[in-house]
């Protein structure tokens, strides 16, 4: 199947704002009632919204900086310009990956999430302090980011000896290839290691400057060094390209708003209807009807979405 095949039925007026709009339906549900639905510390419900509401804006900014009016009427705007945001879709991945992993345990895995992060934060200044200890401006900015880190622990009663003993939370990476216990990998971790296959890995590879990155971006960052009758092919491609990648984001968005609305099942706002809509939508898109056919299809089934 070529790109443009997978772009030949793809109708971004199906899927851009109602899919924003059902995941911020989502996003308002965990701020209100999902701390009364999880078995955790309400900020572990604080940490899920957060999640989501990155997902969100980095959704969108796609949508912003492409939009038809601002590349057709702003003459500052670059194909450029569009193409070095993709790696931001592998924060979306993470997002998804987080509160995923969350939700496998939220009574455990929530405050590690947290507690993980105290750590490192603090690990950090201590470093800083090692290198620019003594110096009165730093010495002041250390002290204020710590003061600042013990208040938000205090707030949600975490102490300091539970920071000091915290593993550190994984990446997805060291996530997916961490066996459990009898030398296997669980359902969780091979579903995510869907997003290190095919077209999926190349966000990875376009966030990190490698040159695998770089030979699926670089032609955008030297089209004045082509011949001139070879440049306007590149724009013309550049849209095609574009939203290929922009109907990837919002599959994992989508994924999320399954997540959570398969694990919490929230009432009101017709939201499992909408979501096999958006599902529809993007199931021209080869990668999301994989990730459908491989968990959501018989997940909507399981939770009764």
């Amino acid at each position: 199947m070529t790109d443009h095949q997978e772009l030949k039925h793809l109708d971004a007026s199906t899927f851009q704002r109602p899919l924003e709009q059902l995941a911020e339906v989502l996003a308002q549900k965990l701020k209100r009632e999902a701390p009364k639905l999880i078995p955790a510390p309400n900020y572990v419900a604080v940490d899920l919204h957060v999640l989501l509401r990155q997902a969100i804006y980095t959704y969108n900014l796609l949508f912003y900086l492409n939009a038809d009016e601002r590349r057709e009427t702003d003459p500052y705007w670059r194909p450029a310009y569009s193409i070095v945001t993709l790696p931001l879709i592998r924060n979306i991945i993470d997002c998804l990956y987080n509160i995923t992993a969350i939700l496998e345990d939220p009574g455990k895995n929530g405050p590690w999430f947290r507690k993980s992060g105290f750590c490192k934060a603090l690990a950090a200044l201590d470093e800083d302090e090692k290198r620019y200890g003594g110096q009165q401006i730093w010495d002041e900015w250390i002290k204020k980011g710590r003061d600042l880190i013990y208040y938000q622990m205090r707030v949600n009663g975490i102490s300091l000896s539970d920071v000091s003993v915290a593993m550190q939370w994984p990446t997805m990476g060291t996530y997916i290839n961490r066996l459990q216990s009898g030398g296997t990998t669980n359902l969780h971790q091979d579903f995510l290691k869907i997003f290190t296959y095919g077209n999926w890995r190349e966000y990875s590879a376009m966030a990190h400057g490698s040159f695998e990155g770089l030979m699926k971006l670089g032609l955008y960052f030297v089209v004045d060094s082509m011949p001139h009758d070879d440049r306007p092919k590149v724009e013309q491609e550049h849209l095609k390209v574009l939203f290929l990648h922009i109907g990837r984001a919002a599959g994992t968005l989508l994924c999320i708003v399954t997540e959570l609305q398969a694990y919490f099942k929230f009432d009101g706002a017709n939201i499992n209807e909408r979501i096999h809509k958006m599902w529809d939508a993007l199931m021209p898109v080869f990668e999301i009807q994989e990730l459908y056919d491989q968990r959501y299809s018989q997940l909507m089934k399981d939770k009764g979405i």
